[in-house]
């Protein structure tokens, strides 16, 4: 009989596309996997559709009045609850979490059941729910070197943040001469990017550019009418898990700075501008590209610097100055490894094994 691990992942797109890499990775070693999420709709989109899904009711701890901090603590024991109840008769021989809220009470359930158990932290500054795990994790696997630190020495692994080997696929496809802008702002958008593209249009016209360009379901009526005035070859889209063939086109990035972004930056060397969400918890996005600037590897405009005037001029030199993009794209490989999700796998079974 296959051994079943039952993978925590839920949210947004950061979460949710790690975590299928491992899943992936866990299918190809003769595993089964299930997943249990918070029910959100990328999650039932892309998980529910592949896996064995179960949803666990889960609220954030972080942020809100008092009195709904009382309440989702409430819920989170309720979920506790919950994810005993679930594991039980699933019996998992392995647990995963993969950061979120909704992974702290599974990995719980997992530690009083005697279940072994792993995390992995995709952020350069750890999430809450993983800092309240760690203590309980058998393993701790962390995305980026500076985490190291911030959990105990003999549980924490450094393996990369897992990249799906369908956006792997694009290291072996040869870009088009054309050069190629690709903008995106995650699963959700980001007006903000969105909005200075649009504004920037008018200073790039005169390029020799492609542009292909994720707005979340919100923005796209604008910004595909935007483009529609200026003579830019530009594909306009709401969103698409498949972003392999866009990062292939790609001679350059213009995106948000969460942690799944800059994995696939890396595993595929990609020249970027982030510009990091000024609203994520810990402002981890920005220590998140800070890493990248600080190696050369990207550029950074923070949300409050950012205009079409500024947007546009960075785009314009990294289009003029190939050796500074060939140069990036080099910096940002050193931050790849396509090889996470088998490491982590890998040392999950080390676990059982011990």
């Amino acid at each position: 009989m296959a051994k079943r691990v039952l993978i925590a992942a839920g949210g947004t797109g950061g979460h949710i596309f790690p975590a299928l890499a491992c899943a992936e990775e866990f299918v190809t070693r003769g595993w089964e996997v299930l997943f249990v999420g918070a029910g959100r709709d990328l999650e039932r989109r892309t998980l529910a559709s592949r896996y064995e899904y179960h949803v666990l009711p889960v609220s954030p701890l972080k942020g809100g009045s008092p009195l709904r901090k009382v309440k989702a603590l409430a819920i989170l024991l309720f979920s506790l609850r919950k994810a005993l109840s679930l594991l039980r008769p699933l019996r998992p021989d392995l647990v995963l979490g993969v950061g979120g809220y909704i992974s702290g009470p599974v990995v719980l359930a997992a530690a009083l059941l005697r279940v072994p158990r792993a995390i992995h932290e995709q952020n350069v500054v750890p999430g809450l729910a993983n800092r309240l795990s760690a203590p309980v994790a058998s393993r701790i696997f962390v995305s980026f070197e500076e985490s190291l630190k911030a959990f105990p020495r003999g549980k924490v692994v450094l393996t990369g943040n897992p990249v799906r080997k369908e956006v792997l696929k694009a290291r072996g496809l040869t870009r088009r001469r054309t050069f190629t802008l690709f903008v995106m702002g995650g699963s959700q958008g980001a007006r903000g990017i969105n909005r200075a593209m649009v504004e920037a249009l008018p200073r790039l016209q005169d390029l020799a550019m492609e542009v292909i360009h994720q707005t979340g379901e919100g923005d796209l009526p604008w910004v595909k009418e935007a483009y529609s005035n200026y003579p830019l070859e530009a594909t306009v889209f709401p969103f698409t898990e498949e972003v392999g063939p866009c990062y292939a086109r790609a001679h350059l990035v213009v995106s948000r700075a969460g942690a799944l972004t800059l994995a696939e930056l890396g595993a595929l060397g990609r020249t970027a501008i982030l510009v990091p969400y000024p609203f994520s918890a810990d402002d981890h996005q920005r220590r998140n590209a800070e890493v990248f600037v600080k190696r050369g590897a990207a550029k950074m405009i923070l949300e409050e610097d950012l205009t079409g005037e500024r947007l546009a001029q960075e785009i314009r030199a990294l289009f003029e100055e190939e050796h500074l993009r060939e140069a990036m794209e080099a910096r940002a490989r050193d931050f790849g490894r396509p090889e996470a999700a088998s490491e982590i796998v890998g040392e999950c079974l080390k676990l059982l094994e011990g």
